[in-house]
């Protein structure tokens, strides 16, 4: 949904409205406050702001990927990706593989290949 990529920063109900309306929704504060009631990955703050919950080892994985494919345009999960990763955190290619290709920034032509997605 489209509030997610907003939501790495808190954001006010008010905030929330205006970004549902540059994207064509006409939402008031209620509709606005009940999908993110809805929503399982956004949550309310101590603050009142909405924000969004961040899956740690998520990011570290694509923050891994990230690396591993900054000057080239593909790269191997193992070795490529796996150096990028802390010592003790164990990642299979298919989830390595599902975190990429969730971005829709990358695609896998082969199990230990990730590339830049192709347009």
């Amino acid at each position: 949904m489209i509030f997610h990529e907003y939501l790495n920063t808190p954001k006010t109900k008010e905030q929330l409205v205006n970004i549902a309306r540059e994207h064509g929704l006409n939402w008031n504060e209620d509709q606005v406050e009940l999908f993110c009631y809805l929503d399982p990955n956004i949550f309310q703050r101590e603050t009142g702001q909405w924000s969004v919950k961040v899956d740690e080892r998520r990011q570290i994985i694509l923050d891994a990927i990230e690396k591993a494919l900054e000057k080239r345009p593909l790269t191997k999960i193992d070795p490529n990706i796996i150096e990028h990763l802390p010592s003790d955190m164990i990642v299979p290619h298919n989830e390595a593989i599902e975190v990429a290709v969730s971005t829709g920034r990358y695609e896998s032509p082969r199990e230990n290949i990730i590339r830049v997605k192709r347009k």
